[in-house]
């Protein structure tokens, strides 16, 4: 079930609130004053507070507004435990963060059913939560490689582009395509070129660090940032990339196939680089200059 904290100065209230929660499967934590209180919420994370709000040194009213104000604590949920019954300290309870309040002394069918409430409303809360985080991820990645979309690709190399220039580290772009892909596809049709792609995805996630970024750029063109990566170091990654894409077999019903890629690098900084698009722009100018100069084969942007 639920683990509960019990913030009251009360032994009694406390004995008695902990043999109903506990009795009903929920594991309560007991804390005599309103400092102990936060440091256990703190440490044990419970899934609800209940708060008495008359305490010596900190009040309930006081050590909810530090609850809330605290990033770890702040979407604990909390009830108020009082024997004051007018509407004003209700209201005050429930602006400084309280969702719920009850009398004391509280009947014990009443505390069951307000706590499970508040428990299951959390938990929908967090389904809910996670739920949401799920699809923005899948809004995020390309459904057939796996890898992240091109939109993402682009408010991520915005944003890291943004703290590299700040903190003056190095940051390094790869694009790259398969060579020859609209004849391979001509060849031997989209399905099999869809497996190519998947295959190609799987094969840059074994090339590049879990820190790195990579994304499918387009049809058949890939895109990786490299964070703290200088030209010597993205060029090795890239050429590594390229070797691991010539070696793969690619299986496919009874066909084993190979293909080849072409490969650019830029890296910041760079004179002639001063924003992320820039980046993208000088990457595949020297992903053009591998393939003018034979493709399955690595370029990095040089001043003309």
């Amino acid at each position: 079930m639920a683990k509960i904290l019990l913030i009251d100065d009360s032994r009694l209230i406390a004995h008695v609130a902990k043999t109903i929660l506990t009795k009903r499967g929920h594991e309560v934590i007991l804390a005599q004053d309103g400092l102990a209180g936060l440091e256990a919420a703190k440490s044990e994370r419970p899934d609800m507070i209940l708060l008495d709000l008359i305490m010596p040194v900190m009040d309930g009213y006081q050590v909810c507004e530090k609850l809330k104000q605290e990033d770890s604590t702040k979407e604990i949920p909390v009830i108020m435990l009082t024997s004051k019954a007018e509407p004003a300290d209700k209201v005050k309870g429930l602006e400084m963060g309280a969702l719920d309040y009850m009398a004391k002394p509280f009947d014990e069918g009443e505390l069951v059913a307000r706590v499970n409430i508040h428990v299951r409303l959390k938990e929908l809360r967090e389904a809910l939560e996670e739920k949401n985080r799920q699809l923005q991820e899948m809004a995020n990645r390309d459904g057939l490689t796996g890898l992240f979309n091109h939109r993402y690709f682009h408010e991520q190399l915005s944003k890291d582009f943004l703290r590299a220039r700040r903190y003056h580290e190095s940051l390094s772009c790869i694009l790259f395509d398969i060579d020859y892909f609209k004849k391979f596809n001509d060849n031997y049709g989209h399905q099999t070129g869809d497996v190519v792609l998947s295959t190609l995805g799987r094969v840059i996630e074994e090339a590049i660090r879990d820190s790195d970024f990579a994304a499918r750029y387009g049809g058949e063109e890939f895109a990786v940032i490299l964070y703290h990566a200088d030209q010597p170091a993205a060029v090795h990654v890239a050429e590594r990339l390229r070797q691991m894409v010539e070696d793969r077999e690619i299986h496919d019903k009874d066909k084993m196939l190979h293909v080849t890629i072409s490969v650019g690098v830029a890296t910041f900084p760079h004179e002639e680089i001063r924003d992320s698009k820039k980046l993208i722009e000088c990457a595949d100018k020297a992903l053009y200059k591998a393939k003018e100069n034979g493709r399955n084969r690595v370029e990095a942007f040089k001043v003309s």
